[in-house]
């Protein structure tokens, strides 16, 4: 597989980018006290990182192969899916047998997927942490 593009923003600017979600290790864990601000900003700036990463490679919606958005919410992924128009059976999802495994999530849903793939898919992978930072990566098989 060959990398065509990959992009990363910060937004912590945007709603509660800064008290969004929080790590405290030591005293309370994880906490996210603006759940639906963070949703919000997950579902569009996932999206954006798409769109943004197969406009400036000369592609449309309809040359993507396969979907990895972060394996974080199922609700965000549907999400994401939906308003990208990408059918479900395109979105790679393990949330439901692993949960969230944080970071390494969308490379964990792709190497599950491995065998799905042939010479040729596009592939577009799409993420958004803590701290309001998004990013998505585009692969060519």
């Amino acid at each position: 597989m060959e990398i065509a593009d990959i992009i990363t923003y910060g937004h912590a600017e945007e709603g509660q980018g800064t008290e969004g979600v929080m790590l405290h290790p030591w005293d309370d864990g994880i906490k996210m006290p603006f759940g639906k601000d963070v949703f919000i900003h997950a579902v569009k700036h996932m999206r954006l990182r798409v769109e943004e990463l197969l406009e400036r490679n000369g592609y449309t919606l309809n040359d993507i192969s396969f979907l990895i958005p972060h394996q974080a919410n199922t609700r965000i992924m549907d999400n994401v899916a939906e308003n990208l128009g990408v059918p479900k059976e395109k979105v790679f999802v393990n949330i439901s047998e692993l949960g969230n495994t944080g970071c390494p999530s969308s490379a964990i849903a792709l190497s599950q997927n491995l065998d799905r793939i042939k010479k040729g898919d596009i592939l577009a992978l799409t993420v958004f942490g803590g701290g309001y930072s998004s990013g998505a990566l585009l692969l060519k098989a």
